[in-house]
């Protein structure tokens, strides 16, 4: 018998088919999860954007109280928070905005909470809101402190906080237009956990100009946005696990590399932005200069740092109590500060 008719008798045996991946056991039920998020939050959010401002501004106040009373834990972070402004604000001569208690830790933790709120709910409702309705609850000011900035023609480097009701940043492209400046505005974003929600959340960022970088998007793609003149915001008061510890509002903290990291690889200068409450449902949003001409040529991830933490102290005493202190910012947790913290 030949090779040929052996292998007629005898064929090879078939491959097995790849094994399949089993899909977890969990897996319908974490979808199932996110969808249902998805839905709660589209649905209070819209329903959120559909109340007038000063109606969500009030309604936001409210509910900054009833937190302030439920939630002991967040009360006493906070509490510890305002000490350390509070210190810092008299040490350096701040009074912080007139409605700022700066002198009354007490009070201004109260204040922190009740501001809270009206910032989340009135951010959330502004972004749905017409530039002309927008533009008589937000007023734009230090606009030629941006201007001298973009006038260098390396983009500029916005500086934010967590301050004030934030979401209503997204507007600044049309702002930015009226006020003459026909220059592209983006802003670094966290990817939400839940994709859809994200998607959506997204596009309603982004309805009225505004770039969104994802850190999925790495460095490059914001940093040839710096390059081609772009304006980029970066919120430089993140959390972080891991950073630069340099000093802000006179204690130690670990702070972001990313603006200095931006700032080294584009050249661009920086401008700071606080966004204060004036009056009831009103904001002024406010540019302010950052001094980069004392820096050395090629200046390290700590001196930037510092800056960047200088100039958000800056922005940040315009109304200390807008700002959002319930995270544990300072990296001193032993502090004297904390001894008369109460609960």
């Amino acid at each position: 018998m030949t090779r040929t008719n052996k292998e007629a008798v005898n064929p090879a045996p078939e491959p097995s088919p790849p094994p399949q991946t089993a899909r977890p056991t969990g897996a319908p039920r974490a979808d199932f999860r996110k969808t249902l998020h998805y839905h709660i939050g589209k649905n209070a959010v819209a329903g959120f954007q559909r109340l007038p401002i000063g109606m969500a501004f009030r309604l936001g106040r409210g509910v900054g109280r009833m937190c302030h009373r439920v939630l002991p834990g967040r009360r006493r972070i906070v509490r510890r928070n305002a000490n350390i402004l509070s210190a810092w604000a008299t040490s350096n001569g701040k009074t912080a905005g007139p409605s700022d208690a700066v002198a009354d830790p007490e009070a201004m933790t109260r204040e922190i909470f009740l501001r809270s709120g009206a910032n989340l709910f009135a951010g959330l409702t502004s972004c749905r809101m017409l530039q002309d309705e927008y533009e008589t609850h937000f007023h734009l000011t230090g606009l030629p402190h941006l201007q001298a900035a973009l006038a260098e023609n390396r983009g500029v480097i916005v500086l934010l906080a967590h301050m004030g009701p934030w979401e209503a940043l997204t507007h600044l492209p049309t702002s930015f237009i009226k006020a003459g400046i026909h220059t592209g505005f983006g802003t670094l974003y966290r990817p939400l956990n839940n994709p859809r929600m994200d998607e959506w959340i997204n596009r309603l960022r982004a309805r009225h100009g505004c770039r969104l970088f994802s850190r999925r998007d790495g460095f490059h793609k914001p940093v040839d946005f710096l390059r081609g003149g772009g304006i980029l915001g970066i919120l430089a008061d993140q959390k972080m696990r891991e950073g630069v510890t340099v000093d802000y509002f006179g204690q130690p903290a670990q702070t972001s590399p990313i603006p200095g990291l931006f700032h080294r690889r584009s050249g661009a200068p920086m401008v700071a932005l606080s966004l204060a409450t004036v009056g009831f449902a009103r904001w002024e949003m406010r540019f302010h200069p950052v001094d980069l001409s004392g820096l050395p040529p090629k200046p390290g991830r700590e001196t930037l740092a510092r800056t960047a933490n200088q100039a958000l102290e800056t922005s940040l005493s315009t109304s200390l109590c807008d700002g959002f202190w319930f995270q544990r910012r300072f990296a001193a947790s032993n502090s004297p500060l904390d001894v008369s913290t109460p609960s």
